[in-house]
């Protein structure tokens, strides 16, 4: 009777008949698995950080716009008071309270009798790019009893 041998790579269960890199432990993570996880998760951070910039962006450009339209109301409640003329075009800053902001106002006769354009503009300076918020009305000029 042949008696036959086992194969001492079969007879290990834990093997499996797979071989196996020899110092490798069975568990935990190889080191591309890891290149592969942080370059992931940096590209996420990258993106959320992205989106964080541009939100605040677009938050201090909303600000300015916001004060800028107050402040075009402002003028224009000072011209519909009379406190500033209709008669000509005029510019100014708004110093001492908001003096990185310029008005300036043109006015133009209309075809209508007693009915004058008045166009305000407030200019203002954004990451070094000139940004204005332009306010048009019709005024009718003031008579005096």
């Amino acid at each position: 009777m042949i008696r036959l041998r086992p194969d001492p790579v079969s007879a290990d269960p834990s093997r499996s008949g797979l071989r196996r890199a020899v110092g490798r432990s069975p568990s935990g993570f190889t080191l591309i698995e890891v290149l592969v996880a942080l370059v992931v998760v940096t590209t996420a951070l990258t993106i959320v950080a992205q989106g964080f910039l541009t939100g605040g962006r677009a938050s201090v450009a909303a600000q300015h716009e916001t004060v800028a339209v107050l402040l075009a109301e402002s003028k224009m409640t000072e011209i519909d008071l009379g406190i500033v003329s209709t008669q000509s075009s005029g510019s100014g800053t708004f110093e001492p309270e908001q003096p990185d902001y310029a008005w300036k106002t043109e006015v133009e006769t209309t075809t209508v009798t007693g009915l004058t354009k008045l166009t305000l503009t407030v200019t203002w300076k954004e990451r070094e790019e000139e940004r204005t918020f332009v306010l048009t009305r019709l005024i009718m000029e003031r008579t005096t009893p």
